[in-house]
């Protein structure tokens, strides 16, 4: 049988037209070898490559083989553990929103309580159907083939960018100073500006791929990549949280990238660098804000710190502290009810389940979201396709750095609300909707990770020489 009609019956087995181009590069290469050794054994060219072909055993049980190992293989247990969250998220916040909201009616919404109206805090309009569009969207992405954002990355990223410009100049909303919103045409919906940007944590880590053999030049320009989100965090949202964290997120991205050799630079000198990045942003927000920022924003930082007794001036803090004081193991707080209605419910789920089931189901929440995350790291870390191992990392480290900030509000660690979303346990559909398409996006990758082929990106000078 000849290589070209082996390789054809071997890949026609194979059902992931994804996967077949690799599989039939890999065994040409065995082809390739064993013709290598054959020919110094002294057979002429026709005979070591037919000998070659017959060593490789019969292609359609050799095919059937590669199928059964190179199949897309859906992560049924993640997507349960995330069905599970989404619903004990819902649940539980329903459960808070109807005790708030009997508490608020039996008081007549008077002076008596802290926060009037505090039951809207745990309950947006349309969360629901936002929480099934979620999954939904989950899904789907996770049929999708995740290595093609990488062809197109560039012009995506910026049409994407402009886009939010537009919006923000045509459709933004003002509040406090700042511009955090963009309200959609025609609905009466609002878009969460923060929970938009974290979309393009996948697409920056696509563009870094589209730089792989580049030196310092490559790094200059993830760096430039790097610094254009910031100006609708800093600027119009005023979120420095924000855009920390967002800039956080990049620079895991590009030391992942850096690590795994995409570019040809020292790495141990560039690693150090970012190292110093990523300690030094934290460092340096503080001190603006201590240096430069307005007076309640240095009276968050020393809250934050808890300098002395400066955090008992934020009510908020103590009664988060309080909660969760009064509550045993087992048992909630016997003030449960009085303490929920002084909570921003968009934020403290979890001090308001401790305090109403006591700290074991806090402990139980916060383990199966921690699941969750360490299982996306182990795979997006353990990923062949390098574009997967990249893209998952990044991911997966926003919601590591969305849920530690959610346990600080939770256990007092910070001051108010801090605008973070954190995936199943807050409140706001744009936040719901951008996890989900992160999640569907991370369950791509571990789907196709025996599968899925390293893209060819090729340049848009190429593609015009090409087409003439």
């Amino acid at each position: 049988m000849r290589r070209e009609e082996y390789l054809y019956t071997l890949t026609e087995q194979i059902r992931c037209k994804m996967a077949r181009g690799t599989i039939e590069q890999e065994i040409n290469d065995h082809i390739e070898d064993q013709k290598a050794e054959f020919l110094s054994e002294g057979m002429s060219q026709t005979e070591a490559e037919e000998a070659a072909v017959r060593e490789m055993g019969d292609p359609v049980e050799v095919g059937l083989e590669m199928d059964r190992i190179h199949r897309p293989t859906m992560a049924w247990g993640m997507i349960a553990l995330i069905v599970g969250l989404s619903l004990a998220g819902y649940l539980l916040r329903s459960v808070m929103y109807q005790t708030v909201l009997g508490i608020e009616q039996s008081a007549g919404k008077t002076e008596d309580l802290f926060w009037v109206g505090t039951s809207l805090s745990w309950h947006t309009p349309l969360e629901l159907p936002a929480l099934l569009l979620g999954l939904v969207l989950m899904i789907g992405i996770c049929y999708m083939d995740y290595t093609r954002i990488a062809v197109y990355a560039k012009p995506i990223l910026i049409a994407y960018q402009v886009l939010l410009f537009i919006g923000l100049q045509v459709a933004g909303l003002k509040m406090n100073g700042s511009t955090r919103y963009i309200r959609m045409p025609f609905v009466n919906i609002a878009l969460n500006l923060i929970d938009l940007l974290w979309l393009t944590i996948p697409l920056f880590a696509a563009v870094l791929y589209s730089y792989r053999g580049q030196g310092y030049r490559g790094i200059l320009k993830a760096i430039l990549w790097m610094i254009i989100p910031s100006y609708f965090l800093f600027i119009r949202s005023q979120s420095l949280i924000a855009a920390m964290i967002l800039e956080l997120v990049y620079c895991v991205v590009l030391a992942a990238a850096v690590y795994k050799g995409w570019f040809q630079v020292c790495k141990k000198a560039v690693l150090t660098g970012i190292g110093a990045v990523v300690v030094l942003i934290p460092v340096l927000l503080a001190g603006g804000l201590w240096c430069f920022g307005k007076a309640y924003q240095k009276e968050r930082v020393v809250a934050i710190l808890s300098i002395g007794d400066y955090a008992a001036n934020f009510p908020g803090v103590n009664v988060i502290r309080e909660m969760i004081s009064g509550s045993s193991a087992f048992h909630g707080n016997p003030q449960f009810k009085e303490l929920l209605t002084s909570v921003d419910g968009s934020v403290h789920l979890l001090a308001s389940v401790v305090a109403a089931y006591g700290i074991l189901a806090g402990i139980l929440l916060v383990l199966c979201l921690a699941v969750l995350i360490l299982r996306f790291a182990k795979i997006s870390l353990n990923q062949k396709n390098q574009l997967g191992m990249v893209m998952g990392t990044g991911c997966t480290a926003l919601f590591l750095i969305q849920t530690v900030v959610f346990i600080l509000e939770n256990l007092g660690g910070v001051v108010g609300n801090m605008g973070i979303y954190c995936p199943f346990f807050g409140t706001g559909r744009s936040g719901m909707l951008t996890s989900y398409i992160l999640l569907g996006l991370l369950l791509s990758i571990c789907r196709y990770q025996k599968t899925a082929p390293e893209p060819v990106i090729r340049s848009w000078r190429w593609r015009q020489r090409s087409q003439s």
